[in-house]
């Protein structure tokens, strides 16, 4: 597809703080390491749509596209992004060659996924880490491709963004957009808190942002790119998975020793559970408490319209006492 743009959007809103998160008034966070920010995206500018995972109907891709446009965003992507998929290894090649081609495009400043669904998982052996990380630039994602932010967080140091795809940006409140230009085109680390969350178990913590969806990160146990959240705020997401399977999940993860020495733990949304809020929150905060960190509740992120976008890899502080996750420079 051509790249194409329409007028760019009013200067004042790229870059505006979303309504639902506000300036920290904490005094700033030292981190314990530091990773590698992206270029931000002004409108105007090129931004890649990819596929690494399930394709998109076109229905959801016009409607997508139709707000990075507004936006003033230049898109552009391949005729991969449609296509049914064979099995196989060669796809799995074919998708992370594509993957590799788009981000290395000169003209494109970001790449945003065009769904979640099932494949990313596949993709990881194949991808270029060190062309990849020769020219960084800003992932956006959630779901599936959670394998991917995780990866190139990990490997290369890379803050990625879990947030919206281009299928559930037509979705999203108005909240929850903002979000997602906010981080887009914020020149760096900003000092945003979200307020209001639920305290299931006491306590503070600070350490690096990491997470997104429990399902994924589960399957990436006893792989090459198995995570381990030693240091980190943890935060996690997941759809249709009834609570039994939740409390699965969370127990496979403790007992392969990826939750060991984690510094905290927030929850965002469990949609399709088929179980009330507060049954919810009891059998996951039960399956949490071994660690003896806090866990907070309620954080907007998730397969909901109420979707924020989180920077992994910048420096958070949950607090309990407070109800709240603040990032920080």
């Amino acid at each position: 597809m051509s790249p194409s743009s329409q007028d760019p959007p009013d200067p004042g809103r790229a870059g505006r703080r979303p309504q639902r998160q506000r300036l920290s008034p904490a005094r700033p966070l030292t981190p314990a390491t530091s990773c590698l920010w992206p270029p931000p995206v002004a409108p105007g500018e090129a931004v890649a749509v990819a596929a690494p995972a399930s394709p998109v109907s076109r229905r959801d891709w016009d409607a997508g596209v139709a707000i990075l446009k507004e936006w003033g965003f230049k898109v552009v992507c391949g005729p991969e992004v449609f296509q049914t998929r064979a099995w196989g290894r060669e796809t799995d090649r074919e998708l992370a060659r594509r993957f590799l081609e788009v981000w290395r495009e000169p003209e494109v400043k970001a790449i945003i996924g065009a769904r979640g669904g099932y494949g990313s998982l596949k993709v990881l052996p194949f991808l270029d880490l060190p062309a990849l990380g020769a020219q960084p630039k800003r992932l956006v994602g959630f779901s599936d491709l959670t394998n991917l932010l995780w990866h190139l967080h990990r490997d290369l140091g890379l803050v990625t963004f879990h947030g919206p795809t281009v299928a559930h940006l037509p979705v999203l409140t108005p909240e929850a957009r903002e979000s997602f230009l906010y981080w887009l085109t914020a020149p760096g680390p900003q000092t945003v808190t979200f307020p209001d969350l639920t305290p299931l178990l006491p306590g503070t913590g600070a350490g690096i942002l990491a997470g997104g969806n429990l399902t994924t990160l589960c399957h990436l146990l006893g792989t090459p790119f198995s995570p381990r959240f030693q240091g980190h705020i943890l935060f996690l997401e997941d759809h249709n998975e009834a609570l039994y399977r939740l409390d699965r999940l969370l127990h496979h993860l403790l007992l392969a020793g990826a939750l060991e020495g984690v510094h905290g733990v927030v929850l965002g949304a469990f949609t399709g559970s088929g179980s009330d809020r507060d049954n919810l929150w009891e059998v996951l905060a039960a399956a949490l408490a071994p660690l003896s960190v806090p866990v907070l509740a309620g954080l907007p992120v998730g397969h909901q319209p109420d979707n924020h976008t989180l920077p992994l890899g910048v420096w958070a502080r949950v607090d309990a006492r407070a109800g709240s996750l603040s990032l920080a420079p």
